[in-house]
């Protein structure tokens, strides 16, 4: 057993000639937003204002896991990198706000300039991934001033490069609204009066053992992180570079927060049912990639880090049908749901060079996860199915046949054709998707709604005047009350409804609200309204055949 030290140091000890801080190639990339930059900022300014009133208390920051040899100042960080990185960033503020013969002796916080009678080298106190760590040096630790990363676009920088930038610059714009006297009691007070707990041994596997408890004590930690420690950490040390590369490659495309969601998708896969206890132990349980670390990186979490890159941006690329299979992709993104996502990673990691059983597969994984979101299954039910489609996918069954869980039941298309054609506008947010893929059937799949507010009009108004021309088409109220709400009776609007234009006469309607300033529509649906001259039950009721069946059509009901 590696013996453990273990002591609580002043962020001057902790940045200092005692620790030369390196990012492990393994880890995650730095992740911490300016929300979390900007509390550790304010809390910090907030204690350090105690000071003037002599009722300051020392600021803990939480622990730091480290491999180390105890007479050595080199450190791996195995836990506190965002601490550390965010906190010398901090430091590069402050070194630049303070006067020049303070920020003097504040600069070996940062960097250690070598000795050769010590055999010590110069060299940065902390030391990033390889990734980040030369944009590190570069914009934060040299140079006069920030102006350079300020000029940067950081819609061109990757995340862990735009989150230095954006936590830096925050840094920056707070420390210079302070007054001159401010900055060096908040200098004085972070260097003197913060604390880590500084926890170390010399085994990676002991330090691991350190950061995995103190992940299960609560600590902000993601379940990618601990994946990638245990995983990562399973693979030999010769290859362990290259296929950090490879994960790092894969967290770079998809970003942090869809990266994070890839390993739940990836335990359903391999477990086919719903989550009763954690991802992070149902993951270890059902996929056990530490057993097989290398085969788990090439052969799952690369090509389904691919694959989910595709289905979430719509971007599947192909000769032929690229287009069809995109436009289920968004169709399926307007869902609420994501339960299909898991299935859909399987059979497109698998089959990504078959464009014509992606575009099927596609095709009938949309028919039948609208289906279900439209009949009201629940969770449950949701999660049942997709395990067998899972199942199904894996045993390479035919998903085509009437009996596949990829197929809707005689009775599922009854049922979905009977809701259909009821009062839909009472369905809450589900009628939107189905407007919109109603409007996409009749603009031949070619419009694309990048509105930012789309909503839906009643035609005959749900409320008609006493005296109008509404009640002389529709006399009587069981019929009005019947389609009032059916789809034949909605139309799509892209601008907030304007409640005193719901009950104008049908003409006038048309001119002042459903129709733009060129009189026309982006939406076929509003379109068709716009084309007849009066709104009878028999008007009605020939568009609502027309509607229902083209729904009918496309989803095979």
């Amino acid at each position: 057993m590696s013996k453990i030290h273990g002591k609580e140091q002043r962020i001057g000890e902790v940045f200092s000639a005692a620790y030369a801080f390196s990012i492990p190639a393994y880890q995650r990339p730095y992740s911490w937003g300016v929300q979390q930059a900007g509390e550790l900022f304010d809390d910090l300014l907030a204690a350090s204002r105690e000071v003037v009133k002599k009722a300051a208390d020392p600021y803990f920051l939480g622990s730091v896991v480290l491999i180390k040899e105890e007479a050595k100042p080199e450190a791996d960080v195995i836990d506190g990198q965002q601490r550390l990185t965010t906190l010398s960033l901090l430091i590069a503020v402050l070194l630049k706000a303070l006067p020049a013969i303070i920020a003097r002796g504040m600069k070996t916080l940062l960097y250690e300039e070598g000795n050769e009678v010590m055999g010590t080298v110069d060299r940065y106190r902390l030391q990033l991934r390889d990734r980040e760590n030369p944009f590190y040096e570069q914009y934060v630790l040299k140079g006069e001033s920030f102006a350079p990363l300020r000029e940067l676009d950081p819609e061109q920088l990757t995340d862990p490069r735009k989150r230095l930038r954006e936590n830096l610059l925050h840094f920056e714009d707070k420390v210079t609204a302070l007054s001159a006297a401010e900055r060096q009691v908040f200098a004085t007070y972070l260097i003197r009066e913060t604390f880590l707990i500084i926890v170390y041994t010399p085994s990676l596997e002991s330090a691991f053992r350190i950061f995995s408890v103190l992940n299960d004590r609560g600590l902000d930690l993601s379940v990618a992180d601990i994946h990638k420690a245990e995983i990562i950490g399973a693979i030999p040390e010769g290859a362990r570079d290259a296929y950090t590369k490879k994960w790092e490659d894969a967290e770079e495309e998809l970003g942090t927060a869809a990266f994070t969601e890839l390993f739940s998708h990836v335990r359903f896969i391999h477990a086919c049912k719903k989550q009763k206890t954690t991802v992070l132990n149902e993951f270890r349980e059902f996929v056990k990639a530490s057993s097989r670390p290398q085969r788990f990186i090439d052969e799952e979490l690369t090509p389904y880090a691919d694959a989910l890159e595709q289905i979430r941006h719509q971007g599947y690329v192909s000769k032929a049908n690229a287009e069809e299979v995109n436009g289920a992709l968004r169709r399926l993104a307007r869902l609420e749901e994501r339960d299909w996502t898991a299935p859909a990673l399987l059979f497109h990691a698998a089959h990504a060079s078959d464009s014509e059983k992606i575009r099927v597969f596609y095709h009938a994984l949309e028919r039948l996860a609208s289906n279900m979101w439209i009949l009201g299954f629940d969770v449950n039910d949701r999660l049942y199915r997709y395990g067998l489609l899972i199942e199904a996918i894996k045993a390479k069954a035919d998903l085509s046949a009437p009996s596949s869980p990829l197929q809707l039941s005689a009775e599922e298309r009854a049922d979905a054709a009977l809701t259909l054609d009821g009062p839909i506008y009472t369905i809450g947010r589900k009628r939107t998707m189905i407007l919109l893929r109603l409007d996409e059937l009749l603009s031949s799949g070619e419009a694309r709604y990048d509105f930012p507010l789309i909503t839906i009009e009643h035609v005959l108004p749900q409320t008609p005047p006493e005296v109008s021309q509404w009640l002389g088409w529709w006399p009587k109220e069981e019929d009005r009350q019947r389609d009032v709400h059916r789809l034949g009776n909605l139309a799509l609007l892209n601008r907030k409804q304007n409640a005193s234009a719901k009950n104008y006469e049908f003409d006038k309607k048309k001119k002042s609200y459903f129709a733009t300033k060129d009189g026309g529509s982006p939406f076929m649906l509003t379109t068709q309204v716009l084309a007849e001259t009066e709104w009878t039950p028999a008007v009605f009721e020939r568009r609502q055949k027309l509607l229902l069946q083209k729904l009918k059509d496309a989803w095979r009901l």
